[in-house]
């Protein structure tokens, strides 16, 4: 899961299954991705693969907007952008206090 300034997003490598076997939802502030694909054959015998994840919706994204991706390679990208704050940014000043921040501090 990744937070950047302008959106919020998770990758997933999910190339063991096909498009049709994975399930994406938001319930609440969490987004559940769900991956199941019944028994096959490879070539070490048969194999049956399921996951289950979920992740917390960060606050300053709107669920509604959250979307889905599968690259060519594989990978599930679930993302949503980061509402941007209104308010400025600025720099807070340092102010210097000749008494130390532990009671009965000596200094050297």
């Amino acid at each position: 899961m990744r937070l950047e300034k302008d959106k919020f997003s998770v990758n997933l490598n999910v190339k063991h299954f096909s498009p049709e076997e994975l399930k994406v939802k938001v319930l609440g502030d969490m987004i559940e991705v769900h991956g199941k694909h019944e028994e096959r054959q490879d070539e070490h015998g048969f194999v049956t693969r399921e996951f289950n994840r979920k992740y917390r919706v960060p606050a300053d994204v709107d669920p509604l907007s959250i979307t889905s991706s599968l690259s060519s390679d594989g990978v599930l990208t679930v993302n949503g952008p980061r509402k941007q704050a209104d308010i400025p940014e600025r720099t807070i000043p340092i102010s210097r206090e000749e008494k130390p921040a532990i009671a009965g501090a000596q200094r050297k």
